[in-house]
């Protein structure tokens, strides 16, 4: 009899108890506790499974978490229900973005705007993918529309700012976020952005140095510095100059450069770089390098950017002139990492035609930091000394190299590669530098 007195008084307190609620689940929301709003936005969904509005804010809350394949399956399930629901097309377009598929995500936002052009939300979405995908001009056409329209929309400054602030202009970011900031003053992440465009300028200088050394001591360590400095003359060009000081073979050599880099279009950028070298004992006296980079496509809802690259180099020695060329694909993915194929045709200083390869991978898991990781294959070593393009030895390596960027004003990076060739001991080379703006 108990037992029964105890289950029937358990299953009254179940009845009396209150299921989840709209207003309960939307303020978890809002507060930011994921975790809780999923939970109660489910409920609500097992409750009412055909409630397009309920999918709508569940798979929104599921996106913000970062649970991105949850969010696309609820948010897909809602347009079955609603095919037209424009917050719910919206929402599946941001959870694409967020996830890095920015061809499946500016297919959505397309399709939007040119159905309802009057729609700020996609427009500025749709400028904001544009410039994730460096399609920069088309960026700031899209948000300063939006401005022209609107001029204190707030996620179209920031999202101007971020164009600039993506092509290292930091200064021209600067009224953007300022503007953004007057607009919405209590907005911490535009506090952020602002803060951290406060110290950059149009200079930047890298700098660095670096060590290679050989197991087993079969040879002495090598070692050297080196230093860049370019100026932002506009948009899309600058200038720069570069020393470095390496020691090798118990020698040492300063090399001298200087470059122009510009971007002639969001699809086609070059650079052109002299370097000398007085009284050379390993490197190359003079040295001309041209680099090429053309996308060939713009991506899909299917497939990102393409881009097609191109370098060549001629290094004047002591005993003759060594040509080399590059070409090869970059392929971007859906998940902010590219893949990239290059060949080598070089004709070394015994007038020989040599070739090789090297594969790389690019990541990008946020906006302030990237790696990067490949393996190299060829009669070329990394180090391009005199020594290595007369021997003609099979040179393989591996390399990979983290950059983080704690401001626009400062940033770290190292490097670091392993090395061998046939016939001679292996060489492991270690890289540290910064980037400064001001």
């Amino acid at each position: 009899m108990k037992r029964l007195l105890c289950a029937a008084s358990l299953l009254l307190a179940l009845a009396r108890a209150p299921g989840a609620t709209e207003p309960e689940a939307f303020a978890a929301k809002q507060a930011g506790d994921y975790p809780r709003a999923i939970a109660l936005y489910r409920e609500l969904v097992a409750a009412d499974p055909d409630n397009a509005g309920l999918l709508f804010q569940l798979g929104t809350v599921q996106g913000w978490a970062g649970r991105y394949d949850e969010a696309l399956a609820t948010l897909e399930r809602g347009l079955a229900l609603a095919p037209r629901d424009l917050d719910l097309r919206l929402a599946r377009g941001r959870v694409l973005a967020w996830s890095g598929q920015l061809g499946r995500a500016e297919a959505v936002f397309r399709e939007i705007v040119r159905a309802d052009p009057a729609n700020l939300d996609a427009r500025n979405m749709l400028g904001r993918v544009q410039a994730w995908t460096r399609q920069f001009a088309a960026a700031e056409r899209t948000f300063d529309a939006i401005l022209a329209q609107d001029p204190a929309n707030t996620d179209a400054l920031v999202g101007r700012g971020d164009v600039e602030k993506l092509q290292e202009r930091p200064d021209a970011a600067r009224p953007y976020y300022e503007r953004a900031a007057a607009t919405d003053p209590q907005a911490s992440e535009i506090r952020r952005r602002l803060a951290g465009v406060r110290r950059a300028g149009r200079w930047r200088l890298d700098a660095g140095a670096g060590a290679s050394t050989f197991p087993g001591d079969v040879r002495e360590d090598w070692s050297g510095w080196d230093a860049a400095l370019r100026y932002a003359i506009d948009k899309r060009t600058g200038a720069s100059v570069a020393v470095e000081q390496a020691e090798r073979f118990g020698l040492t050599d300063w090399l001298y450069s200087a470059g122009v880099d510009r971007r002639f279009s969001d699809d086609f950028s070059g650079t052109a770089l002299a370097s000398f070298t007085p009284d050379a004992d390993f490197l190359a006296r003079r040295t001309l390098a041209l680099t090429g980079a053309w996308r060939a496509r713009r991506g899909d809802d299917r497939l990102p950017p393409t881009l097609l690259l191109a370098e060549y180099k001629a290094a004047t020695y002591d005993p003759g002139t060594a040509h080399s060329a590059w070409l090869g694909v970059t392929q971007y993915t859906t998940h902010r990492v590219a893949v990239t194929a290059k060949t080598l045709v070089s004709r070394n200083l015994n007038d020989r035609w040599t070739g090789g390869w090297q594969l790389r991978l690019d990541g990008e898991p946020a906006d302030h930091w990237r790696w990067h990781l490949g393996y190299a294959d060829s009669k070329e070593s990394l180090s391009s000394t005199v020594f290595d393009l007369i021997r003609e030895l099979r040179t393989r390596a591996v390399f990979a190299g983290w950059f983080y960027e704690f401001s626009p004003a400062f940033a770290i990076r190292l490097d670091a590669a392993h090395e061998w060739a046939d016939g001679l001991p292996d060489r492991n080379a270690f890289h540290a530098g910064f980037t400064t703006r001001f």
